[in-house]
């Protein structure tokens, strides 16, 4: 998919004006674009698809959940299963519904909301004299990770870090914490670092991230187009402000202005 992913991203850098906000107006619709290519969604249900992922958002944000954000979660996904059921990526597959509706939503919230994060906090990230952009994309990946952690439920009784777990028992696992781990890594960003040990922001075992490598591809096609352009960051890097979200974690907004380059 490099080539499609690459032309959506000149197509919509191309576009944006002399000054834009990274985030909204570049980052959220190119994910959102390449998860509806990898679907086969038409670009005029883009719109529908952020109907989808903005409840889900709302009800993981880490505030307390009142009935019209339940409500509106339900209804989102009645509609999200409904609008799989007619496409025809389905066609033909022995999924049940809830399958299905599963299938749909990691791919869908993941692959747009995470890219979202990982493309902008990226742009802060790069330095023109770095070119070793695929551990650049790593290195985002686990030090300003995209998604900070997840719900997970015990399937058996085990003990970890001297602590025991009950079977049962419902779980954060914080990846954010555990790429920041000092036993295993040193602080600082190093694009050279190596991928052993390897760090957990795409998860880890079965429940291994289904779209890593969609998302690295992403994230580097992005960075070498970023890095042809004469792009620069408008805020400082303190000055930045960030989602307020349990899991989400990214610029809420960046501007960027085509930088000015002396006459």
């Amino acid at each position: 998919m490099a080539d499609p992913i690459r032309e959506r991203a000149r197509a919509l850098l191309d576009e944006l004006p002399e000054e834009a906000d990274f985030v909204s107006e570049f980052a959220a619709p190119f994910a959102l674009g390449v998860v509806g290519d990898v679907l086969g969604v038409p670009q005029r249900d883009f719109p529908l698809f952020r109907e989808f992922v903005a409840p889900v958002l709302e009800l993981t944000s880490g505030e307390e959940v009142s009935e019209r954000v339940l409500g509106s979660y339900f209804a989102a996904m009645h509609e999200f299963s409904a609008y799989f059921a007619r496409s025809e990526v389905f066609k033909g597959a022995q999924l049940s519904e809830q399958e299905r509706l599963s299938l749909c939503l990691a791919i869908v919230v993941a692959g747009t909301d995470s890219t979202t994060n990982l493309l902008a906090s990226t742009l802060l990230r790069l330095n023109r004299r770095e070119r070793r952009l695929g551990g650049v994309v790593e290195e985002v990946v686990r030090l300003d990770t995209p998604f900070r952690g997840f719900f997970r439920t015990a399937t058996c009784p085990v003990s970890v870090g001297g602590v025991k777990i009950a079977d049962g028992e419902h779980l954060f696992l914080d990846f954010a914490a555990g790429n920041r781990d000092p036993r295993i890594f040193t602080a600082d960003f190093d694009p050279g670092r190596p991928s052993v040990p390897a760090h957990l922001g795409f998860g880890h075992g079965p429940h291994y991230c289904l779209g890593a490598l969609l998302a690295r591809a992403q994230g580097r096609i992005v960075a070498e187009e970023l890095l042809d352009r004469s792009f620069e960051v408008v805020e400082q890097p303190g000055d930045v402000r960030y989602r307020r979200h349990l899991i989400s974690h990214g610029p809420a907004e960046l501007r960027i202005r085509s930088a000015r380059r002396p006459g």
